[in-house]
């Protein structure tokens, strides 16, 4: 008995089935691939926490310096060169959120510091940090550098724009940042007109990478925070 050919509706649905198929090994594959990509970037933020970290211990703060603290956007500024004249020390690490800023400030606020610039929370928002969890972290960071340096003048930055989907996420925070700044009697500087486009995203021309600053992002911090540091 002959084989019945296969109908051109069998042949359909097979290759649906084999298309979806295909689609769900795809979509495990780069899943698969993103927890992996993830577990390197914490690997290697813990490698660089625990390297810079230990410089930053053999090199205490001394009294009346002026600290900026915070994460990559802070560790790739050349404050000790822009600020030179107030004593400028960089203790931002690459990676670090509220949670990590908390757990190693008291590290840098020997001396004590004559100033404190703070720039942190973005990479909150990379892991789901709610907003009112890094508010919270923000409070105690401010809390504990006033009670560790009570005559320390604390300032408190914006989170910059970005242009990824987290982005929605900024203003929020920052009018939340804000109001604890205003709680806390500490000075709150909003970068947000520096540094946002026309579309409220990242300027183009400040960034290579759609969060962090280029050299030209960098220029327009230190301009807004000479402008405030530089005595009237």
């Amino acid at each position: 008995m002959r084989e019945q050919p296969a109908s051109p509706s069998h042949d359909g649905r097979l290759a649906r089935r084999i298309l979806t198929i295909g689609a769900v090994v795809a979509a495990w594959l780069a899943f698969d691939a993103h927890l992996g990509s993830r577990r390197v970037s914490r690997a290697r933020a813990a490698n660089l926490r625990g390297r810079v970290r230990s410089v930053h211990r053999a090199n205490p703060i001394r009294a009346g310096e002026t600290v900026f603290l915070g994460d990559s956007i802070t560790f790739d500024g050349n404050w000790e060169v822009a600020f030179s004249d107030l004593g400028a020390r960089n203790r931002g690490i690459g990676w670090d959120t509220t949670d990590d800023l908390l757990e190693r400030l008291d590290e840098s606020l020997d001396g004590p510091p004559a100033t404190v610039v703070f720039m942190i929370g973005t990479n909150d928002l990379n892991i789901g940090v709610p907003h009112a969890q890094t508010v919270r972290n923000v409070t105690h960071v401010l809390d504990r550098t006033a009670t560790a340096a009570p005559n320390a003048r604390i300032i408190v930055q914006s989170v910059l724009p970005r242009t990824d989907r987290y982005q929605p996420l900024v203003a929020p925070l920052n009018a939340a940042l804000s109001r604890v700044a205003v709680e806390r009697d500490v000075e709150f500087v909003d970068h947000t007109e520096r540094f946002a486009g026309p579309d409220g995203r990242l300027d183009p021309a400040l960034h290579d990478d759609g969060i962090h600053p280029n050299g030209n992002g960098h220029l327009l911090l230190v301009e807004a925070l000479r402008a405030l540091l530089d005595p009237p």
